[in-house]
């Protein structure tokens, strides 16, 4: 959590004066990136503990690990999903009442960050062990009716145990937080409440996206930087939609100046999707960190040099541990810059990630290049392949072969029992 200080910071002062738009801007983001990434790693770190001690299936303080990895058909076909969806937004908002529209996705997104406000504060309390008895208490617990039906009319089989729902106090505390700020936004529609929502929304992606591999982030970053330079300079699309769309999908950054025209205050505004993409890449990097870390702690030879100038791995500097997101990371707050500058000086939108993606691949591939490692950052890889019928009797048969005696060894036991 003290990685969000800062931010909270920013914006309890612009709250009470005012902050340069893009010193907020840049605080907002980093922060959001910083704090997502390391969730998205501590998740990690508690599946890896799960499953060497063998509890993998155990309803204890366990944390929320799942995450969701995208496939290389996934990081190929990502900016035509994107491409399809902003332009139907784009028709919608040209076609349908505006007022209407805006109701319908504010009702959307004020749950749907109800819910991450709550799974963000039940993973951040057990994850930081800040753990107690009333917790657990269970307050609403019920079945989902028809579930199993449901599930097999669309060709499903659910588990067992699938369909309850059990809502503890800590998740009750949560939904209470989340539906307060909720009401809060609807009804003044302030600039805070939107923002405590986009974060929220992107601290969740951060945590919950992988990108699989080094191949997946360059691919899907890719083909990004052709999608936001072509929706934002080619066409309209992008600027209408960001300014049309009234919900939190994007942060909002006060100037402390109104509108002479329409009398409203004037706003800078930064898109989730100029922080959540880069996000999932620098998580990536952390994650690739600590990887790289542990290799090097299991073999002798590069353990000894690791550690040549500290006892222990925890007292190494903090960018030696993670120097590819210490990299990566300058690469993203140096880009940002670039964008905040142009946008300045020309005084017209900037599709962000024209900045973003050549300085945070470019920061990653440099670093590789320093450290001669550019093969191993090429290579890796978060997918575990699944298990296949095949190859787990090619692996029985295996077994079977390295357990199962020798000729010779069969011959000598003979005779010792003669």
């Amino acid at each position: 959590m003290e990685s969000l200080l800062p931010l909270v910071l920013a914006t309890l002062v612009a709250l009470a004066y005012y902050v340069p738009v893009p010193v907020h801007m840049l605080i907002a983001s980093s922060c959001t990136i910083w704090h997502g990434s390391f969730s998205a790693l501590k998740a990690m770190e508690a599946k890896e503990k799960r499953k060497s001690s063998g509890a993998e299936n155990e309803y204890e303080d366990d944390i929320n690990t799942d995450m969701h990895t995208m496939t290389s058909s996934d990081a190929y076909m990502g900016p035509v999903f994107g491409s399809v969806l902003l332009f139907g937004l784009y028709l919608v908002y040209k076609f349908c009442p505006k007022n209407l529209v805006n109701l319908l996705v504010k009702g959307y997104f004020v749950m749907f960050g109800t819910l991450c406000i709550c799974d963000i504060l039940v993973f951040t309390t057990k994850s930081r062990g800040w753990t107690a008895s009333w917790h657990k208490r269970s307050l609403i617990a019920f079945r989902i009716p028809f579930y199993q039906k449901i599930c097999e009319a669309f060709g499903e089989k659910p588990k067992p145990n699938d369909d309850e729902v059990n809502v503890t106090a800590l998740e009750a505390v949560g939904y209470v937080i989340g539906a307060a700020i909720g009401v809060w936004y609807l009804v003044s529609n302030h600039w805070t409440a939107n923002n405590i929502f986009g974060v929220a929304f992107s601290l969740q992606a951060i945590r919950t996206l992988s990108v699989g591999s080094f191949l997946n982030a360059t691919i899907l970053l890719s083909g990004l930087f052709l999608y936001d330079i072509f929706w934002v300079f080619g066409t309209d699309v992008m600027v209408t939609v960001a300014k049309k769309f009234d919900g939190p999908i994007k942060l909002l950054f006060p100037w402390g100046i109104q509108d002479s025209e329409t009398g409203k205050w004037r706003h800078s505004l930064l898109g989730l999707g100029d922080i959540v993409m880069p996000g999932i890449f620098i998580a990536l990097m952390l994650r690739f960190d600590h990887a790289r870390l542990k290799a090097k702690q299991e073999d002798t030879n590069e353990r000894q040099s690791l550690l040549a100038s500290s006892s222990r791995v925890e007292d190494l500097p903090f960018t030696t541990r993670y120097c590819y997101f210490s990299w990566v990371m300058m690469g993203y707050f140096a880009g940002l810059s670039a964008t905040i500058f142009v946008m300045y000086t020309f005084d017209a939108a900037q599709p962000a990630l024209l900045y973003l993606v050549p300085a945070c691949l470019g920061s990653a591939l440099g670093n590789a290049s320093r450290l001669g490692e550019l093969s191993e950052l090429w290579k890796y890889n978060e997918v575990v392949p699944e298990k296949t019928d095949e190859t787990e009797k090619e692996e029985e048969e295996e077994r079977f072969t390295e357990e199962e005696p020798s000729a010779s060894e069969k011959d000598s036991k003979a005779k010792k029992d003669d």
